[in-house]
């Protein structure tokens, strides 16, 4: 009886196991945020920016600012899209911790900024994009390429 119960045991812990490596991991809720502040960061470095014709999104590390500047009186509203990766098992960044987007809310010719806070360590990525501060909604056909820093 006894070698038929740490037979189960082992069986039991085995599939427990396998469940865990198998199942998917948790929704990553993704993060809305405005530039509802004209202050911010002004002391900081950018690490990376993205610039266009209509706008330019830039990002300081240190304090973890973002910067999102409108130039066009057009009714559109610059977005910075970004995410957050953390390392794989073989070291490389592609584990998705979270992502969002930053809506610049305070018309054309203001500066506008949102401070996040973020894990030390990890890779970000992030590109400028024009949508609707109001409906949360992107206009991915207006995007940038994707610009890579350290969060």
């Amino acid at each position: 009886m006894k070698r038929r119960s740490k037979l189960a045991t082992v069986a039991a812990t085995a599939a427990a196991a396998w469940a865990l490596t198998v199942m998917p991991a948790a929704a990553i809720t993704y993060e809305h945020d405005h530039t509802d502040s004209d202050s911010g960061g002004y002391s900081h470095s950018f690490d990376a920016c993205r610039v266009t014709s209509y706008a330019q999104g830039c990002f300081a590390g240190y304090g973890e600012w973002f910067s999102v500047d409108d130039y066009a009186a057009d009714g559109k509203s610059p977005v910075v899209r970004w995410e957050l990766y953390d390392r794989d098992n073989a070291g490389d960044f592609t584990v998705k911790t979270r992502h969002g987007a930053i809506f610049h809310s305070m018309g054309a010719g203001k500066l506008g900024w949102q401070d996040k806070t973020f894990t030390d360590g990890l890779r970000l990525r992030f590109q400028l994009c024009l949508g609707d501060h109001d409906t949360h909604t992107v206009s991915s056909s207006t995007c940038t390429g994707w610009v890579y820093t350290a969060a």
